[in-house]
């Protein structure tokens, strides 16, 4: 639900973007200051050409004045929003994940499935890296079930997410056997292009999920939730409020992997770290 706004854009220039700004980080929860107000505005841009407005303050006029606020919100959010992704992103957390917590005995045969979240799930990247180490574990241990969750705010990356067709470029830090298990290359008009398996696409959901929602429609009781490189872009109290929501979903022992710029973000008691920027969530 979009809040109602006090205030109208119309008078000084700077004030729409202000309004468009607060706006933003309450429904969002992204900080755009100042400072990132000409990279906004200029992604604004298609749109603002697309209505066949004057410029961005007219579209800031249009957003409020006009109460266009909820027709365009999918368009704001894919603006705002920095969908940087990676296979194998921060290589140590997945050796984390294979070598510490699959790698216990009580991983091994678990008596339920094996759950892990990427809660900004982009493209998509880090939601099959995840599927692929959960996948060569069960290789191994034929009775280990398990489940990935990908969510984003944006409709758009999670389209491609559900795709899964990747560029060489973007799949090179797979590795061969990897690649060669779960990546299928394309012939002919999609020369260049890698896709990833049914056998582990089908193993992998892809979800819209806004992070500022009061209640996140996941599962509880989650063995890994992966919520990396999101929290930077929100203030202190966002942050906590988040963290606070993610906490719910994770199982009594379950891990928290954030990026390795927001280590000191995670000050819960509830949370004790065990590695760079890995949390396990206390009993």
């Amino acid at each position: 639900m979009i809040p109602a706004m006090d205030h109208s854009p119309l008078g000084d220039p700077s004030f729409g973007y202000d309004a468009f700004a607060q706006m933003v980080q309450d429904t969002i929860g992204v900080c755009i200051p100042q400072t990132k107000r000409k990279m906004i505005e200029n992604r604004l841009g298609s749109r603002v050409r697309e209505l066949g407005l004057r410029d961005v303050q007219e579209y800031f006029r249009h957003l409020f004045q006009d109460e266009a606020l909820g027709a365009e919100m999918r368009h704001i959010e894919e603006a705002v929003t920095t969908n940087k992704t990676d296979f194998f992103r921060e290589i140590d957390h997945f050796h984390f994940l294979r070598q510490v917590i699959l790698g216990t005995a009580s991983r091994q045969n678990p008596k339920g499935m094996f759950k892990a979240w990427s809660a900004a799930a982009s493209t998509g990247a880090e939601s099959y890296t995840l599927a692929m180490v959960l996948a060569e574990h069960a290789l191994a241990y034929p009775d280990f079930q398990w489940g990935v969750l990908g969510t984003d705010i944006s409709g758009r990356v999670l389209d491609h997410a559900k795709r899964g067709i990747y560029s060489t470029s973007v799949i090179a830090p797979v590795p061969q056997d990897l690649r060669s298990r779960y990546l299928h290359e394309g012939r002919n008009e999609w020369q260049g292009k890698w896709r990833i398996t049914p056998a582990l696409r089908n193993r992998v959901r892809f979800r819209k999920l806004n992070l500022m929602d009061a209640d996140y429609n996941v599962d509880i009781n989650l063995d890994v939730i992966f919520l990396r490189n999101v929290l930077i872009y929100f203030d202190p109290e966002v942050q906590l409020s988040v963290l606070s929501k993610i906490s719910r979903h994770l199982a009594p022992g379950g891990h928290l992997f954030v990026g390795h710029s927001e280590g000191m973000v995670v000050r819960m008691p509830q949370f004790r770290q065990v590695a760079p920027s890995v949390y396990r969530k206390e009993a």
